[in-house]
């Protein structure tokens, strides 16, 4: 499965030499990305630095409890496998990073609170858009820069909070999968073959904003009409309603962005009323997201999936041998694979670790938060998914992928076939403009 590159060599296909200037050169972007084999003799330009001696702390709020865990709990390995590798590389110039993690919950005020309270130099997270949105404005009072996993609303930072110094988004925002929903349905019907589309999508912000953006979308590409919109709460127990109403509509398509524990239970309760015999398609954005909560016989059907901006299988693991690596390490640590929301903690804390480095290279000092805060606008930088960068919007920008349900006999795992993968420009608006007037002027 894996073609191996020659350590100290090349990677993947990307020669030592690209790679290493690619990424600025740092050690620990190298590391980070996933090419360790790399660093070997590399000089350190960082010894004469000002550098505190005690460790990084920082803090991550994830959901650890109930169905949200099954996101939640991704996030917390990404993040834990992401500090590991910067302790095992000689830290971020030199200091090593600590991390506390709290369980999320309805708590996202206090937990960041704390976490100032506590001394953290960064916070990670949240997981929930509301949550997230419910922040802002406390991390803007207390100027301790937060890298918020998720939380991907898209009115965020366009509408809500345009003008933001400290709060920071590393996952792509909504309308990045809703669009890339949008192109996948047509790749697989086409555009002339859907008439009707249908809703299923949890009653808060991010279920909301969704299905807006998606309707929106698949409006203008192929003038289909919604015959149903059902919003069940979040962590509902029965959504068997909602799936009577689909298949009393048997639009062409469905749409959910369910998640979690959620998205198992659609796919059950789907299963066992024969949604599948009434549509043709059902395209959800995070519904790979519980790959480790789901049987073979769940994948079974006309479902693809998003996997917002990291599916292991994508860039090719032959052509991108850091990926593989990162399977390997995840499901030998912690016996799963690696979703898009292991990558939501693994690029959050990336994304401020190697921002932080370009800090102290660019200072010869440790640096403060207002400085940090501006080298992470426009910051670019690689992790076994590929390439990201933070946009000057504060917005996490990364390729979104797309692919259809299916089974892994190597991984005993769900998976995705014939992924496609959408560059943040085309599923995105250029800077400045408003998602929903963006798709409006199409």
């Amino acid at each position: 499965m894996i073609s191996r590159s020659t350590a100290g060599t090349e990677s993947g296909g990307i020669d030592r030499r690209t790679l290493l200037k690619t990424v600025g050169g740092s050690a620990l972007a190298v590391a980070l990305a996933g090419c360790t084999e790399l660093l070997e003799g590399e000089d350190d330009s960082l010894a004469n630095a000002d550098v505190p001696d005690e460790p990084v702390e920082s803090g991550l709020q994830t959901f650890t409890e109930g169905a949200p865990a099954v996101l939640g709990v991704q996030a917390r390995y990404g993040a834990e496998t992401a500090v590991r590798r910067i302790n095992e590389n000689d830290g971020i110039a030199g200091r090593e990073m600590n991390l506390d993690v709290v369980e999320e919950g309805g708590a996202y005020l206090t937990n960041y609170q704390q976490f100032v309270d506590e001394g953290k130099d960064v916070t990670f997270g949240p997981i929930s858009s509301s949550g997230h949105a419910e922040m802002v404005p406390e991390i803007e009072a207390q100027e301790v820069i937060n890298v918020s996993t998720d939380g991907t609303v898209t009115t965020l930072y366009e509408e809500d909070f345009p003008d933001v110094t400290y709060s920071f988004r590393f996952q792509n925002h909504d309308v990045m999968e809703a669009l890339a929903a949008v192109e996948q349905a047509v790749e697989v019907l086409g555009a002339d073959s859907i008439d009707t589309y249908a809703g299923i999508n949890p009653n808060y912000a991010f279920g909301q904003d969704e299905m807006k953006l998606f309707s929106q979308g698949i409006e203008k590409l192929t003038g289909a009409e919604q015959v149903y919109s059902g919003f069940p709460e979040l962590g509902a127990s029965d959504m068997s309603t909602h799936i009577t109403e689909v298949n009393g509509q048997a639009p062409d398509v469905v749409f959910s962005s369910c998640w979690g524990g959620d998205a198992t239970l659609l796919l059950e309760q789907g299963h066992a009323n024969d949604i599948f015999d009434n549509v043709d398609l059902l395209v959800g954005p995070v519904l790979y997201g519980s790959a480790n909560d789901m049987s073979e016989d769940l994948v079974q059907g006309p479902i693809y999936s998003g996997s917002r901006n990291f599916y292991w299988g994508e860039p090719s693991t032959d052509r991108w041998s850091p990926a593989a690596d990162l399977v390997d390490e995840v499901q030998s640590e912690y016996g799963v694979v690696p979703t898009a929301h292991f990558m939501s903690g693994y690029g959050a804390v990336t994304a401020w670790a190697t921002a932080a480095e370009k800090a102290v290279r660019l200072l010869g000092r440790w640096p403060e938060q207002e400085e940090l805060a501006t080298i992470l606008e426009n910051h670019g930088f690689f992790t076994p998914a590929g390439y990201h960068t933070i946009g000057a919007d504060h917005q996490g920008y990364s390729n979104a992928h797309f692919g259809e349900l299916a089974w892994s006999d190597e991984h005993d795992a769900a998976a995705l076939s014939d992924v496609s993968v959408f560059a943040a420009k085309n599923v995105s608006p250029p800077p400045g403009e408003v998602s929903a007037d963006w798709i409006g002027s199409w």
